[in-house]
């Protein structure tokens, strides 16, 4: 409910000049209020893809929860009255996605560029994504799994010699997913947000994403819990397992009911041990000014110079 109260907000908003893409949004999703319609679905009928090429089917402690989350949950939306259809096309292949059609390195600095050179911008700040990275030593600090995306942005833009390429691979991808919609008939896909457990915190990389596929092709996605892994040591309630419902564009209101419905089946949803403690809360005359310490910074976080 939170999201499709958001989700009207930012919806209300209409054309944008600044943002040509707002064009495209068809009069009939103009003005509609989500909150109103999310508890009106049904999944009783739906058609719903499971791509199975967004699962990792390898048993370990990290992908074999994922999967026991993912089968019970749609053997509850069978058991609902829902028609899983699966989908096998090897193109669904989140890693080959990500490494043969994300241009996101290539359009990153000439976007974030363009954005900060806008005049409605006011105020000092940087004008380029080089100045950005900039502080007052010369300094950024990257996380481990975003450093090599950092620095080639930095030094790529759209006209790299690959660049068309890679953008008709993302084009294309998106008329391979309206086509699997169309033949199969489909109200919605299914597949595991990621293939593994999420990494711990502090740890430098999460692999096994599947969200590439919504980013790259521009449709709606939302994702609903799915189940969570056993209870250790390190995850006393289990780690959170999600799974995203991706739909044709411009089908936000019907995402959202599919994912209240299954929200509603499923009702997986922990409350987290932090959540359940009692803090007292001092009384402050003032907000306290409180400064970051760099001091405590792993050594696995690399220190970069421009």
């Amino acid at each position: 409910m939170d999201v499709a109260t958001a989700l009207t907000v930012m919806a209300s908003t209409g054309f944008d000049p600044l943002d040509n893409v707002t064009a495209l949004v068809p009069s009939s999703v103009r003005g509609v209020d989500y909150a109103a319609s999310v508890t009106t679905g049904s999944l009783k009928g739906l058609r719903l893809g499971v791509l199975n090429g967004f699962f990792n089917r390898t048993a370990s402690n990290e992908t074999t929860p994922v999967n026991a989350a993912m089968d019970a949950m749609l053997a509850k939306l069978r058991s609902a009255g829902a028609v899983l259809v699966p989908i096998n096309e090897t193109i669904y292949n989140a890693t080959a996605i990500l490494s043969l059609y994300d241009t996101q390195r290539f359009e990153y600095r000439e976007e974030i560029d363009a954005y900060l050179q806008r005049p409605s911008l006011h105020g000092s700040h940087p004008t380029t994504l080089t100045q950005l990275y900039r502080n007052s030593s010369g300094e950024f600090l990257v996380i481990p799994s975003q450093y090599e995306y950092v620095t080639t942005a930095l030094i790529s833009s759209t006209s790299n010699a690959t660049y068309n390429a890679v953008r008709q691979g993302g084009q294309n991808l998106t008329l391979a997913l309206q086509r699997t919609f169309t033949l199969n008939n489909l109200d919605a896909i299914l597949y595991p947000e990621q293939k593994n457990l999420v990494v711990k915190l502090g740890a430098p990389s999460q692999a096994g994403r599947n969200g590439i596929l919504a980013a790259l092709t521009g449709v709606p996605v939302v994702t609903v819990p799915a189940g969570f892994s056993p209870v250790s040591a390190d995850a006393p309630v289990g780690v959170p397992i999600g799974m995203e419902i991706l739909g044709r564009p411009w089908t936000e209101e019907k995402l959202l009911q599919i994912a209240y419905q299954i929200e509603m089946l499923s009702k997986v949803r922990r409350t987290p041990l932090f959540a359940r403690d009692v803090v007292e809360v001092k009384n402050y005359a003032a907000v306290p000014s409180v400064t970051p310490s760099r001091g405590n910074i792993p050594s696995a976080y690399p220190l970069g110079v421009l």
